[in-house]
């Protein structure tokens, strides 16, 4: 599933975004919800991190290095801000 920019909205990015974080963190795909914490709960390490980074910009296109993620702790967080993210490419660069 490929989900970059437009429309994209919590469920679109939920469907893509479980697999990933299951894939990468090794856990099942049952335990990746949106409560979950990367690292407390799904036992993610800064390696994990970055290959989630990585592969969320392949996916949606958006990059997340570089961003506050100072308040990104759960999937759902995750989530918000890839919906964030793409919703501010979509309206493009700001023109004054």
């Amino acid at each position: 599933m490929d989900v970059k920019h437009g429309d994209v909205g919590h469920g679109d990015v939920w469907e893509a975004l479980r697999p990933l974080c299951a894939r990468v963190m090794s856990v099942p795909p049952e335990a990746v919800v949106p409560r979950a914490r990367l690292v407390a709960d799904l036992g993610a390490d800064s390696l994990d991190i970055t290959e989630l980074e990585a592969a969320s910009e392949e996916l949606f296109g958006v990059s997340l290095r570089g961003t506050d993620k100072a308040g990104v702790s759960t999937v759902g967080d995750v989530a918000d801000l890839i919906v964030r993210l793409c919703a501010h490419e979509a309206r493009g660069p700001l023109v004054r």
